[in-house]
Parts: C-alpha cells; sequence; structure tokens
C-alpha cells in the first residue's frame, strides 16, 4: 500500500510505502471510521503523532532548542545583561549560534575573575 503526504504549498509530495499486514490493518480502520464523530476523533490522534514523527524526522538544525540549550541559553544571556533572540529560542541552528558566540564570552569573563588569580590590572603593575 501506498500512502502520499502532499502539501500543496510548497508543491511536496512524498510517496510512503506500508507493509501489507499494515495495509489490511489500516483498510479495517477505515471501516471502522466511517462515522464522522469517530473519523474526526481518529484524525486528531493520527494528527498529533505524526506532528511528532514529522519533528523526529527533521535535521538537528531544523528542531526546536533542546531544553538544556535554552537552560543554558538563559544562565549566560543573565550573566551578560542580554536576551535570548526568538530565532534561537526556536530553531536549534540559531541556539547553537548564539551560544557559540556568547558562552565563550562568559567563560573568558569567569576565569578572569576566579580567585587567587591575578586580574590583567595587578599583572600590569
Amino acid at each position: 500500500m501506498t500512502i502520499y503526504v502532499v502539501h500543496a504549498g510548497v508543491d511536496l509530495s512524498l510517496e510512503l510505502f506500508v507493509s501489507p499486514q499494515l495495509e489490511a490493518a489500516v483498510a479495517q480502520q477505515w471501516e471502522r471510521i466511517r462515522d464522522r464523530e469517530v473519523r474526526d476523533t481518529y484524525r486528531r490522534a493520527l494528527e498529533r503523532r505524526l506532528e511528532d514523527l514529522l519533528k523526529d524526522c527533521l535535521d538537528w538544525d531544523l528542531k526546536p532548542p533542546t531544553a538544556a540549550q535554552l537552560s543554558y541559553a538563559t544562565v549566560v544571556a543573565t550573566k551578560l545583561g542580554l536576551v535570548v533572540p526568538t530565532e534561537a529560542r526556536h530553531s536549534r541552528f540559531h541556539m547553537a549560534m548564539f551560544l557559540e558566540k556568547h558562552a565563550s564570552k562568559l567563560k573568558e569573563r569567569n576565569e578572569g575573575s576566579e580567585p587567587g588569580r591575578p586580574s590583567d590590572e595587578s599583572q600590569a603593575t
């Protein structure tokens, strides 16, 4: 059996093949959802699961940032007096760019203020 995923807005069409066993089960499922209310419930459940599956299949840079990235970015931004940009809060790629740029600044600043470590001013005298 072939299932087609079509996105007319971007002229995308994917042809997905499923096993004969799944094809038979899907045919039975279609018979069960002839009632509109049952069909709507099934459709909503399928939409939620398909959305999760599609997210999992995206390239890494198109996925949303991880919880750890968001947490770390919040700490970095707070300590440097910055705001995490909207695009960084929505895209792992932009989050990686934000962290690459600003986390090193925070690390350098923290290394310069370690107790027992001479500051730049005391080394100059």
